[in-house]
């Protein structure tokens, strides 16, 4: 399977939703990039990215998913506490900070190559409500014999109204996945800290967490400070560079390749794998 294959026809769909004629869209695109770039550089000084525009979305799609959902696949591959998870039956993913599909298309990637087919049920949860529409056509291109099911929900981690009447939906969960969503939210941490304490705390025994983002101290570090806290055990702990696998041909990116230039395919990440004792 090649996410950029997947990631096209996101993009055409995403792209069709954007007003203006061709340069127009694609001037406002080539400039979601550029602001994009700068802003995660900011993350530490309390920047806050807003999704809501689907030019916004689209430039973030394009640059950095197939990168991470490649990631998700690669960890899960080399992890042995993760891999036997999907030799289950059924499987219950809660995706946070889920939105962009990151997490989703890593499993899936996963799943098909290594040919399984647990029934997977994905909780994404993500503030913006509005990267539901950049997957709904996915599960066609998916072969029938994946059986996978997706809910979203709409959350605001630094808002406990907002999240505190879901706060026992995450019980059943037999994996977590927190796709550079922490280091989205850092610059909050005196207000998401609740959330989160909640999450750790009432995770069942012996649910996974998966846990990849820059490697900077500030956002790993506070992973380990909430998993030290709630008797939740790190069983692999890494800082690496993990470059996208050679069989994923950004030029499946057709046309967008030409004029967007090369998507992100390098990440210098921090990652954990843990269990709830």
């Amino acid at each position: 399977m090649n996410c950029f294959q997947i990631i096209k026809f996101v993009l055409d769909e995403a792209y069709n939703q954007i007003e203006g004629n061709e340069s127009e869209k694609d001037e406002s695109i080539s400039e979601a990039l550029v602001y994009l770039r700068d802003q995660y550089s900011k993350l530490l000084t309390g920047v806050t990215i807003d999704y809501s525009h689907p030019i916004t979305r689209f430039a973030y799609i394009y640059a950095y998913v197939t990168s991470h959902a490649n990631l998700v696949n690669t960890i899960i591959d080399k992890s042995s506490d993760l891999s036997v998870l999907f030799d289950k039956e059924k499987v219950t993913v809660t995706c946070l900070g889920g939105g962009p599909g990151s997490d989703f298309l890593g499993i899936l990637k996963y799943l098909m190559l290594n040919s399984k087919n647990p029934r997977v049920s994905f909780k994404i949860c993500d503030k913006e409500k509005a990267w539901l529409d950049s997957w709904e056509g996915v599960d066609n291109m998916v072969d029938p014999k994946f059986r996978i099911s997706t809910s979203y929900n709409s959350i605001d981690v630094t808002e406990p109204e907002d999240w505190q009447s879901l706060k026992n939906y995450f019980q059943s969960s037999d994996l977590f996945t927190m796709i550079y969503f922490m280091s989205e939210v850092q610059a909050l941490r005196d207000k998401a800290d609740e959330f989160f304490a909640n999450l750790f705390e009432k995770a069942k025994s012996g649910a996974l967490f998966l846990f990849v983002d820059n490697n900077i101290p500030e956002f790993y570090d506070w992973f380990d400070e909430l998993a030290d806290e709630f008797g939740v055990e790190i069983l692999k702990s890494r800082r690496e560079n993990i470059l996208a696998p050679i069989h994923e041909e950004k030029k499946d990116l057709g046309e967008y390749y030409k004029k967007f230039g090369s998507p992100k395919i390098r990440a210098n990440v921090a990652y954990r794998i843990a269990r709830k004792t």
